[in-house]
């Protein structure tokens, strides 16, 4: 079997199999999208944030009074002069625009922790999604082994059977049979806690049917670190939420500053009097707030920097944290890429020629069983370390597009 350097995460399977449809990684990461809760739950958090900046610049509800003046108690009539007053409080203008600026770069920032909360979740998914394929084509090549010892079993017992090999022999393919099967068993167990995860990942019942994944067609290549870096600091979602909070905080400084300058009261009153002359007559009054305690206002603005200070530094830290798992992440890029290379253009080969060799000289009679039983179990290992190693590159590709902000 020819076996090319592309990464060949899923092996095609008979007809009988290939009926029905297969898991899509694009439609499943879609279904990921629209019902996982973790992702329902930071949509609503986000949505709930832009609804504070139409809450940030309006005033509060005006007050309304009544006033019985001059009467002879509080419930007895003869008042003689009956007031109705309205007033209403207004923030400084200057204040209510940098109270909504605030307010919508707080928005900015539950916005951008929405996406990095898909993107987290959907980075998960597309891991699950390649370990359950894993699996699949793990058990695939194990049951394609447990037929292979059969075939070996039965040579084994016909050339006993003519004297031209030991009875050990026959026992041997047996043991190998016993532990092939419970290879098979073991795998079979774990395809279904992984489809167990991919089904909690879209909010669906554990025991949900999954088909067959559909087979990849990534081809390994070599990353390009700082073009990945470039696209890293421009689209990880981390890093925009970070920045929307320090936008917010330099925001929230300017206006703890502003709380030196007044507020302001508007209040109008109309007269029902006894009094002609007063009866029908209003007054109109303007109130400012006196920032008296200074004190108290210079605490608010110190208070204010240090939050900006630390959202800045948080801001760093974050953008050193993501350039280093990037990094990581295309170093074993890398590597899986270089094996997938060796694996599939020499080892993988080499391994399925070594095993045809043991099993024609096993039947001539010029090599022993052991021989025989340890071809097969390096080309068992090689393959499983093939698709293994096929599944670590998809792997972390889907990390590098994770922290690049593709797909959210």
């Amino acid at each position: 079997m020819k076996t090319a350097a592309a990464l060949i995460l899923f092996a095609v399977v008979p007809a009988a199999a290939q009926e029905g449809a297969r898991l899509n990684l694009a439609a499943y990461l879609a279904e990921v999208r629209a019902a996982n809760p973790e992702i329902a739950a930071s949509a609503a958090l986000a949505k709930a944030a832009a609804a504070r900046v139409k809450q940030a610049w309006l005033p509060p509800d005006p007050t309304v009074e009544f006033e019985r003046m001059y009467g002879g108690g509080v419930l007895s009539g003869g008042a003689t002069e009956r007031d109705i007053m309205v007033r209403q409080e207004f923030r400084n203008p200057y204040k209510y625009r940098l109270q909504k600026g605030a307010a919508r770069a707080e928005g900015e920032y539950y916005s951008a922790l929405k996406g990095d909360k898909a993107n987290r979740v959907l980075a998960e998914a597309r891991g699950a999604f390649y370990d359950y394929a894993l699996l699949w084509r793990t058990e695939r090549v194990y049951a394609e082994n447990l037929e292979l010892l059969k075939k070996f079993a039965r040579i084994a017992e016909t050339r006993y059977a003519v004297n031209q090999a030991p009875q050990g022999d026959a026992i041997k393919a047996q043991v190998e049979l016993s532990k092939a099967l419970n290879m098979l068993i073991t795998v079979q167990q774990d395809k279904e806690t992984a489809a167990a995860r991919l089904n909690a990942l879209r909010n669906r019942p554990p025991e949900t049917p999954l088909p067959e994944p559909e087979a990849s067609d990534e081809k390994p290549a070599a990353a390009d670190y700082k073009a990945l870096e470039a696209r890293a600091l421009a689209g990880n979602p981390e890093l925009a939420a970070m920045a929307a909070r320090l936008k917010a905080s330099e925001k929230k400084v300017s206006l703890a500053r502003s709380e030196y300058a007044p507020d302001f009261m508007l209040s109008w009153r109309r007269r029902s009097s006894d009094t002609p002359a007063m009866d029908g007559t209003y007054d109109l009054s303007l109130g400012l707030t006196v920032p008296l305690w200074f004190g108290r206002n210079a605490a608010a603005a110190a208070e204010a920097k240090a939050e900006r200070d630390m959202s800045a530094a948080e801001y760093d830290a974050a953008k050193n944290a993501v350039l280093l798992e990037l990094k990581g992440a295309a170093v074993k890029l890398n590597y899986y890429a270089r094996l997938l290379e060796l694996y599939g253009g020499t080892v993988l080969p080499q391994a399925e020629e070594s095993l045809k060799a043991a099993e024609a000289g096993y039947q001539a009679g010029r090599t022993d069983f052991l021989d025989l039983v340890d071809s097969n179990r390096t080309l068992l290992e090689t393959k499983r370390e093939y698709y293994e190693y096929a599944a670590g590159y998809a792997g972390w590709l889907a990390r590098i597009k994770a922290i690049t902000g593709e797909g959210i």
